[in-house]
């Protein structure tokens, strides 16, 4: 059986490293927070476990070499950066010309497993057409590795596990937090909409910072 994580001198400071990572504000953090602040708490933690998946679909690439496939073709990378660009663009026009959930809508029955499964999906997506961080993957996760060659796929793929479940567990703080300060101002209909006009413009403009930067 391979070792699959490495020595303590290693994992601490990549446990540590890792949430520091997760706290800094990007694409996925701006888009959850969104999702929380249009629709709720739940839609906000579905959006985060989408988020997640394609960060592990990332890691896994990264443990298989398919990221350094993708470091080393400018064309694919250029591809995959414009399609993650229009995606977050799309994102965006949608929170701008949606109806924020109401309190009863919240609170009340869950969603229909469809739209949950749709969340899901788009939040995955959402992180799958950021080749930034498969790259960052590429880039990090092998600083960590404490293995014999033969291990390195499987410490890879363990080290990607954990970072996805730190990151998921900033996730829910946030959201939950998120979510608090949405409940105070739920009276407010003209702030409910300042705030989709806010977020998607930040969306927007993630969007256009990752279409036109070099790397």
């Amino acid at each position: 059986m391979p070792d699959i994580l490495p020595d303590l001198s290693l994992l601490i400071p990549f446990v540590v490293a890792g949430i520091a990572l997760n706290l800094t504000p990007g694409v996925d953090m701006a888009y959850v927070l969104a999702k929380t602040t249009d629709q709720g708490k739940r839609a906000g933690l579905l959006a985060a476990f989408g988020i997640s998946l394609g960060s592990m679909v990332h890691a896994t690439a990264s443990a298989l070499g398919i990221s350094a496939l993708l470091a080393t073709s400018q064309t694919a990378f250029l591809a995959l950066k414009i399609a993650g660009a229009l995606y977050l663009l799309y994102i965006a026009f949608k929170i701008f010309t949606s109806k924020p959930e109401t309190t009863e809508t919240q609170v009340g029955k869950q969603a229909p497993k469809h739209k949950a499964v749709k969340i899901i999906l788009e939040g995955a997506t959402t992180n799958l057409l950021n080749p930034k961080i498969g790259l960052f993957m590429l880039a990090f996760l092998p600083q960590f590795i404490d293995a014999a060659p033969q291990d390195v796929v499987w410490q890879t793929l363990a080290l990607g596990l954990l970072f996805n479940i730190n990151g998921y567990i900033v996730f829910v703080a946030l959201i939950c937090l998120t979510a608090m300060a949405a409940a105070k101002i739920k009276a407010s209909k003209r702030i409910k909409t300042l705030l989709r006009w806010i977020t998607a413009t930040i969306l927007g403009g993630m969007a256009i910072r990752i279409a036109f930067t070099n790397n």
